[in-house]
């Protein structure tokens, strides 16, 4: 069985036109829903689970994702809440910084009941980050989503992905994100998340931290521009490939999408996973990554099989 489930945000990305921060445009974006994309042009049969605002911009993006070939089935449109939007400015090397508007949004009120049990029959990975764990109900709805992953031995893939402004506190975010952290498979974390939730500034003591306290399978740490690294029973590292960055928005979600490829695609059990094919996976991934960060825009970027492929060429 093969295809994937991403959970999740939804939201509107505004970002910058010029290099003074001065003109913005309005993109998709969400980490899952970017993920969802990503996957969909890397041929993967993909669902979105997730809650939007029944406005403009919610319907503009079950449009796009819909345009995008991923299955929209679960996609609540809301008149709870409207949709998320975000302000992203981007600093000389293409790095940026978000201005979060939610007070709340609505995908903070995907509730238990709007989980389709049946998708989880039909699928192979569940996937989804630490944004949908930080309010009710959407943080049970994510749990379900876990429950619901086990029940159907699903592989289970997080991204921890931390945005302070959006919580209460720096010591609630570190809890409830580690709070699952012991019952995924696939964990993707950047060098300063490792840090974050370990304390730990070297990447080896760091993942060797995650791994003893969670015994967390396969773990993965981005680290932008220099390229990433698998922990498993020890460190690997595979360098990322040289681009003129134009907008990182996005990269680590494309990142997301070619390691959740190589495992969707991959007929092995966790125990059957070794150091060549994670090297093989990252290759990809960094790839992915790169070609990302490349262009503007976080789904307008995102590249497809065709383009990661020319890798092997």
């Amino acid at each position: 069985m093969q295809g994937v489930i991403t959970l999740g945000e939804a939201l509107i990305d505004f970002t910058p036109l010029d290099d003074q921060n001065m003109d913005f445009r309005k993109n998709p974006g969400g980490a899952p829903a970017n993920v969802a994309v990503a996957l969909s042009r890397l041929g993967v049969d993909v669902s979105f689970v997730g809650k939007v605002g029944n406005d403009v911009l919610g319907n503009f993006l079950a449009k796009k994702l819909q345009s995008e070939n991923v299955n929209i089935e679960n996609l609540v449109l809301t008149d709870e809440a409207k949709t998320a939007i975000t302000f992203v400015t981007l600093d000389e090397d293409g790095d940026r910084s978000f201005d979060f508007y939610i007070d709340p949004s609505a995908d903070r009120f995907l509730r238990e009941d709007e989980i389709d049990a049946k998708l989880f029959e039909q699928n192979k990975i569940y996937h989804f980050g630490s944004i949908s764990l930080i309010d009710e109900p959407a943080r049970s709805a994510t749990k379900k989503g876990i429950e619901l992953a086990h029940q159907n031995e699903m592989l289970i893939s997080y991204d921890p992905n931390l945005r302070e402004m959006l919580w209460d506190s720096l010591d609630e975010a570190k809890e409830i994100i580690l709070s699952v952290m012991d019952q995924v498979d696939i964990v993707k974390v950047s060098e300063e998340e490792l840090e974050f939730l370990t304390g730990e500034t070297d990447i080896e003591k760091g993942a060797e931290i995650l791994e003893a306290e969670y015994d967390i399978p396969v773990l993965f740490i981005t680290c932008g521009s220099k390229g990433s690294y698998y922990y498993l029973n020890d460190l690997g590292f595979v360098e990322a490939f040289k681009v003129d960055a134009v907008d990182t928005t996005g990269a680590g979600d494309a990142f997301m999408s070619g390691v959740l490829y190589n495992f969707n695609q991959a007929d092995l059990k966790m125990t059957e996973i070794d150091n060549k094919f994670l090297e093989k996976t990252l290759k990809f991934a960094n790839y992915s990554g790169s070609l990302a960060a490349s262009a503007s825009g976080a789904m307008a970027a995102l590249p497809t099989l065709e383009e990661v492929r020319q890798l092997e060429l």
